[in-house]
């Protein structure tokens, strides 16, 4: 068994103004175990963990956007152990979140 470690998001590009995003962070059979504001490219603690088999999808969505669950997509992370970064891409805007796997 594996242990991920959401550690921490940044917002690298908005498309058209410099506010702050409201991302939400989700995790397969877990729900939203992250939402927050981000401020125009600046990084923000997650701190969330738990543990898996295989692999485990992570999406990120929008906060107050209907459907707004998996707007930047889904990507999976498998339990290989190290340190690395996920790319959530949509409509001009860019999202990096930092992750472990031990």
């Amino acid at each position: 068994m594996a242990k991920l470690y959401l550690e921490k998001l940044t917002r690298v590009t908005t498309e058209g103004w410099s506010g702050s995003g409201e991302p939400r962070l989700i995790v397969q059979d877990r729900g939203t175990v992250w939402n927050g504001t981000v401020p125009g490219d600046r990084m923000v603690t997650v701190k969330y963990d738990c543990d898996f088999t295989g692999t485990i999808a992570v999406s990120l969505g929008e906060a107050g956007v209907p459907g707004g669950d998996g707007g930047f997509g889904e990507q999976r992370i498998t339990d290989t152990p190290g340190e690395r970064c996920l790319r959530f891409r949509a409509d001009g805007a860019e999202y990096r979140l930092l992750y472990a796997v031990e």
